[in-house]
């Protein structure tokens, strides 16, 4: 259970690094090249976080659902949630999944912004 904290962890320590590297090499633009540069990060983080998942609750990863996890993450997650968990707890863990969506555009833009004010200083 400590190691998927610390995967979250990283993930949105990550996030907010991505937003400000991205500000510092690329000021004003939405999305800069420093992000193809962590894509590749996050979704290693996200998978390694599935696989833990997926370990601790001894649901058999297929190779499909695996590539689907690392390319289509948005997408593939609910999936494994709802056929992992059945349908109450599959919601609650999408909705979960929202929020950290969410949460890591808010890291991300945080990034931006504290960058932003750094080099205005």
């Amino acid at each position: 259970m400590q190691a998927k904290h610390s995967i979250v962890l990283a993930l949105a320590g990550l996030c907010f690094v991505s937003g400000a590297t991205g500000q510092y090499l690329y000021p004003g633009q939405e999305v800069s090249p420093v992000d193809l540069w962590f894509m590749p990060v996050f979704a290693i983080l996200v998978f390694w976080w599935y696989r833990l998942d997926t370990s601790q609750r001894g649901y058999r990863r297929t190779p499909w659902l695996n590539v689907g996890v690392i390319a289509i993450a948005a997408l593939a997650l609910p999936y494994y949630f709802f056929r992992s968990r059945g349908f109450k707890r599959g919601v609650l863990a999408t909705l979960a999944l929202l929020g950290a969506i969410v949460a890591s555009g808010i890291l991300t833009l945080g990034g931006q912004y504290a960058t932003h004010v750094g080099l205005q200083s």
